[in-house]
């Protein structure tokens, strides 16, 4: 017990809490550590790792910035360049929540499940470790490691280590939980009860143990031109590729002692209708509903329309889009977005379109107008909201108006989609197209993506009770037939892999945090909507490479790096070109 005592005592000092380590290792109204149970502890990590995962991905935007923010799933509305959007101060929750929680209590639990010969407790307690020190590099580059949680013996200020190191160190714990996971009979002992994730399935923790192997070793193939050994033993290995072994968190609809909806959820369908907040990315809109010339099946249950119109949203209030004149007709268009899509052969996608989708273009930071019955919200996939069953067209209610409220669609019943099965498929695919495969074997892939996809986004709202009409939902049959002529059109391996990226990235909806691996590790999508007021070439700033060091860390640690020039000091495995915007 004496190691749990000073890792406590540590993260006191470098978090500069106000501990009383006595008093707080023995209160009599909790277990105290020396009678701990591993499982308990084990139950509050799994749940630890969800604040975590929402503050990394953009689900709780309360006092974080998720860098969901960066790829357009929702808008940068935290300022209007990227070196204001993005502070210190509001990644310190991010930080936090690593260290504080999910780290330092892994730390607590595994010698005592060592004590025990629980090694299912073992397994599951190495595999998130490495997947929080692996997330913790793909956002912030060199972190703390060796030095930390290591105990009142260790340095107070601990000195980061370099991104390849942390990422050896979580290998290495993938490793060592599929050897404890192995184990059978009297060997493997008690099993994990209370597991929220996975219900003690020791098959599924090891295919979430190669999964996320895959994962990293596919980050460190940037400029490599050939399969690397290692992904091709794991590709034969065990991965999630079904919807059973699925990695998500699961909300629930309590609102007492506290909320278990959605962290989105609770943002958007709030008591009072009609008072959404925060906005969803255009071009994310746009992408889904009808980017590749048809609509895609999931936009219905990834979004939910307040109003079947512009024209309605401005009979509501006429101040509720401010860039749409009293005909509902776009104005003010920035020029560099008019040149931006001229190149690219589009219409160019500004403000708003019909019918009836109004988000926010990138890096629109402007006050709160009057747009909160009008704004388009997350849906039932994976926010647990409304699916969409307003019509549009010619058959629509272009005078639809029906605005959330608290209590609607699947109450924040949601998930967080950390890793699904679809996401093996789209890196299936990038591996035959970026690593010397064939343009067969990865449309093959592709598809295989894609459908799982769609198929599970619409099986969520069925499990929801959140189903469209007959003939509603965008035909399956044609998105697909389409795309298949989109990638048969493609000549070169760069058109196929902006391809796979941009079906990715729709794909990724909820998960920010792959979707940033993404676009660093391929450039692709490569037409992201630049920022809007960024009228001028460098006036948006550097692209974040890494995200800022929180406050927390910069000013409370005398060894942490500095973060000037933070957002150009790249991820260890990040060796593609500057010029991403």
């Amino acid at each position: 017990m004496k190691k749990t005592y000073r890792i406590l005592g540590l993260v006191c000092i470098l978090f500069a809490l106000s501990c009383d380590l006595d008093k707080d290792l023995d209160n009599p109204n909790e277990v105290g550590l020396s009678t701990a149970d591993p499982t308990l502890l084990m139950n509050g990590i799994q749940r630890d790792l969800a604040g975590f995962f929402e503050r990394v991905s953009g689900a709780d935007r309360v006092n974080t910035r998720g860098v969901d923010e960066l790829i357009r799933h929702r808008v940068m509305s935290g300022g209007f360049n990227y070196q204001t959007a993005y502070t210190p101060q509001n990644l310190d929750e991010t930080w936090q929540w690593a260290y504080q929680k999910v780290l330092v209590n892994i730390e607590a639990m595994l010698p005592l499940a060592e004590e025990a010969n629980l090694t299912t407790h073992i397994g599951a307690g190495k595999i998130i470790k490495a997947y929080v020190l692996m997330t913790l590099v793909d956002m912030f580059g060199d972190v703390p490691a060796t030095e930390a949680l290591k105990g009142t013996e260790a340095i107070l200020n601990p000195n980061v280590d370099p991104g390849a190191t942390v990422y050896t160190m979580a290998i290495d714990l993938l490793d060592e939980a599929r050897t404890e996971l192995a184990k059978t009979g009297a060997d493997a002992g008690a099993g994990l009860s209370r597991d929220i994730f996975y219900n003690g399935d020791r098959e599924n923790w090891t295919a979430l143990a190669n999964s996320l192997e895959l994962k990293a070793q596919l980050n460190m193939t940037v400029g490599a031109t050939a399969v690397p050994a290692r992904i091709n033993t794991l590709l034969g290995e065990n991965l999630i590729d079904t919807d059973a072994e699925e990695f998500t968190y699961k909300y629930g609809t309590a609102a007492v002692p506290s909320t278990s909806r959605h962290p989105y959820y609770t943002d958007t369908y709030r008591p009072v209708a009609g008072s959404a907040n925060g906005w969803i990315g255009n071009m994310f809109l746009k992408e889904m509903f009808n980017g590749l010339g048809v609509q895609d099946p999931r936009w219905r249950y990834y979004f939910y329309r307040q109003v079947g119109s512009l024209k309605q949203a401005l009979s509501i209030d006429p101040k509720s889009i401010t860039c749409l004149n009293a005909n509902a007709q776009v104005t003010g268009t920035p020029s560099h977005y008019t040149s931006f899509y001229s190149n690219l052969d589009r219409p160019v996608l500004y403000c708003a379109f019909d019918p009836g989708f109004y988000g926010r273009d990138h890096g629109n930071a402007e006050g709160r107008n009057p747009d909160a019955q009008v704004v388009v919200a997350p849906g039932v996939y994976p926010v647990g909201g409304r699916v969409d069953t307003n019509p549009t067209g010619a058959a629509g209610n272009p005078n639809y108006a029906v605005f959330t409220q608290l209590g609607q669609g699947a109450n924040g019943a949601g998930i967080l989609p950390i890793y699904m099965s679809f996401f093996t498929d789209f890196m299936k695919a990038e591996i035959q197209i970026r690593l010397g495969g064939t343009p067969a074997a990865a449309k093959s892939a592709l598809e295989a993506g894609v459908n799982k996809s769609i198929d599970r986004v619409r099986a969520f709202g069925v499990s929801r009770a959140q189903t469209l009409p007959a003939g509603l939902e965008p035909e399956q049959v044609i998105y697909l037939s389409t795309l298949s002529a989109s990638w048969d059109a493609a000549t070169t391996n760069a058109q196929r892999m902006d391809i796979i990226g941009k079906e990715y990235w729709k794909a990724l909806w909820g998960n920010g945090l792959e979707a940033y691996n993404l676009y660093r590790r391929t450039s692709t999508p490569t037409d992201m909507q630049p920022v809007v007021r960024a009228t001028q070439p460098g006036l948006a700033g550097p692209f974040w490479r890494s995200i800022v060091y929180p406050a927390v860390f910069a000013n409370l640690n005398a060894n942490a790096p500095s973060n000037e020039g933070k957002a150009t000091r790249k991820v260890f495995w990040d060796t593609n070109p500057d010029d991403l915007d």
